[in-house]
């Protein structure tokens, strides 16, 4: 099985040595819970292309502090070979920016979310739909957004829902899967955004909150299993 990451960003560099890059986050999450796959890497932040539709089983997007409504080129033709995916039915799965960059390829909308910011941890209680992906309990991971989905694309299933981000996750009738929060990210690493800001500056309250269970029970295994039970279905049916 072989999937493709797509780096939509990657950490500062002051971060990398201790963190690693984005890739290798989803690499450390995902491959744990899909040992038989093989990952490669399409920086597309960076200028690189994607790989061809087909030429790969699987696409996974990374998050990115670039958003969707920031009108740049490169996502702009992530938008246009994302459809092209969808026509080939290739499983694409996203995180963050990932799951806005989808929607809104599919005919959904993303905009910055009324509520601002939404960093740290916070529970993500499944829909019915969702609870047959991620089971019955709330599930706890870390976020750091401030974009959203406003309009979810047509025919797609809300599978997670809290508070700030009632589109938490989307499974769609074609072979993608995604999620508005970050499964990949440990409160280490959000402590450390935080506390470099990501080149912006944070308000001291937001601040204060989102530290607040940083280091507390995260459920980012869980949500790996469920990303893995959908590549393996969705792959193996395509094969």
């Amino acid at each position: 099985m072989h999937i493709c990451i797509y780096e939509a960003d990657r950490p500062s560099e002051a971060l990398q040595p201790r963190f690693g890059t984005y890739a290798q986050m989803f690499q450390d999450w995902l491959g744990a819970a899909l040992p038989e796959a093989r990952f490669s890497l399409a920086h597309l932040a960076g200028g690189e292309a994607p790989p061809p539709p087909g030429s790969v089983d699987g696409v996974l997007i990374t998050g990115a502090r670039a958003g969707v409504p920031d009108g740049l080129d490169w996502v702009a033709r992530l938008m246009d070979h994302l459809r092209d995916l969808r026509a080939a039915r290739v499983a694409v799965a996203g995180i963050c920016f990932g799951h806005q960059v989808m929607a809104q390829a599919w005919g959904g909308r993303v905009d910055r979310a009324a509520c601002g910011w939404t960093i740290g941890r916070h529970l993500h209680a499944p829909t019915p739909d969702g609870q047959a992906v991620f089971g019955t309990m709330p599930l706890a991971c870390v976020s750091v957004h401030q974009d959203q989905v406003i309009d979810p694309p047509p025919g797609v299933r809300v599978l997670l829902a809290s508070d700030r981000s009632p589109h938490g996750a989307f499974r769609y009738d074609f072979p993608a899967m995604s999620v508005q929060f970050h499964p990949e990210f440990g409160g280490d690493y959000v402590e450390a955004v935080l506390e470099s800001g990501l080149g912006l500056r944070f308000a001291d309250d937001l601040v204060a909150g989102a530290r607040e269970g940083l280091h507390e029970r995260l459920d980012g295994a869980i949500v790996a299993e469920g990303f893995a039970r959908f590549f393996r279905e969705t792959i193996g049916r395509r094969g």
